[in-house]
């Protein structure tokens, strides 16, 4: 029987499979479910600064009539932030009580807001680490690429200051030169990355005339970019990646590992799938394994990295007339 077991942000996981932020992990029934479902880790669901901050200025709002004193509108926006705080520390702490795998706490967060604090304070209700989620649409036309990167690298640099905690970052990947800004992250001293997000986009209903939500759950032919650029710098860098988006099968599990992922995280297959499909994902990887011979996950972590590839030049190519005659072929 193979070894499972891999280390991500140096915590000890069984296995590679890590529940990804979502509604699977936004309450206690559905946390401990994950891990009765094999999964090694969890992430909770992502606590938005922004919309807390929306929150909790509508609570303001609502109450505006009696606010006619400036102490009043101060008061009434902190308690209505320190709400929706307390229910995400109580959960944090529900579920460092009741699971006996690491518990993962998310921020997403903006440049110069609170989240430092929220980190802080997810540290001391015992999170075994923190994931910060960073996503700019670079819409502006005066602000330039320079500009974005310096918030990102800014924001890394805060929390590795401030936080003694492991670290991981969540992000996109819409950078003029992915490669360099991954290295200077490994600069920072940051634990981990996780490769790619999956964020909100709009669509168009051209019945109704109106913006709404696009498909927000990956494809099983999704995971190809994450493919590739965890090939490209697993072995450029010091921290861990984390493969994410589109990985719907134990055969995509193995993939990521071959290219240099530490762990993956699962999030469209168990809405989609349910959380059956963990065994299933678990047993074709120790399958896989047993049929190749490797008795443990380092055997063949990153064997198919770029620096460990006869011609690693083939992770950069991007011409399709190759892959468009042999697809006729078959």
């Amino acid at each position: 029987m193979a070894d499972l077991s891999t280390s991500y942000l140096g915590l000890k996981l069984k296995n590679p499979l890590i529940a990804g932020s979502s509604p699977l992990t936004s309450s206690l029934d559905n946390l401990k479910r994950c891990e009765d479902a094999g999964l090694s880790a969890v992430v909770l669901k992502s606590i938005f600064e922004e919309q807390i901050d929306v929150d909790s200025e509508s609570a303001v709002d609502e109450s505006n009539a009696y606010l006619t004193h400036a102490d009043a509108y101060g008061f009434m926006k902190q308690a209505s932030m320190e709400q929706s705080i307390d229910a995400y520390l109580t959960l944090l702490v529900d579920a460092k009580q009741a699971l006996d795998i690491p518990v993962i706490a998310s921020i997403n967060c903006r440049q110069n807001g609170s989240w430092i604090e929220y980190a802080k304070r997810f540290i001391s209700c015992g999170a075994d680490a923190i994931e910060l989620n960073r996503y700019v649409v670079a819409a502006d036309v005066e602000v330039e690429g320079p500009a974005i990167e310096k918030e990102y690298l800014s924001l890394v640099k805060s929390a590795r200051k401030q936080l003694k905690l492991p670290i991981s970052l969540k992000m996109g990947p819409a950078f003029s030169s992915l490669a360099n800004m991954l290295r200077r992250l490994d600069e920072l001293s940051i634990d981990g990355v996780v490769l790619f997000n999956r964020f909100y986009s709009p669509d168009i209903d051209i019945n109704k005339l109106a913006l709404v939500p696009a498909q927000m759950i990956s494809s099983k032919d999704e995971y190809a970019l994450s493919l590739r650029w965890t090939a490209l710098m697993s072995e450029e860098v010091r921290y861990d990646i984390c493969a994410a988006t589109g990985i719907h099968s134990g055969s995509t599990v193995v993939k990521q590992l071959l290219a240099g992922a530490k762990a993956v995280q699962l999030c469209s297959v168990l809405l989609k799938q349910g959380l059956s499909s963990v065994a299933k994902m678990e047993k074709e990887l120790s399958d896989w394994m047993d049929l190749h011979d490797y008795s443990s996950i380092p055997d063949f972590n990153g064997k198919l990295a770029q620096e460990k590839m006869p011609d690693p030049a083939k992770w950069e190519r991007v011409q399709y007339m190759k892959s468009i005659l042999e697809a006729q072929k078959g």
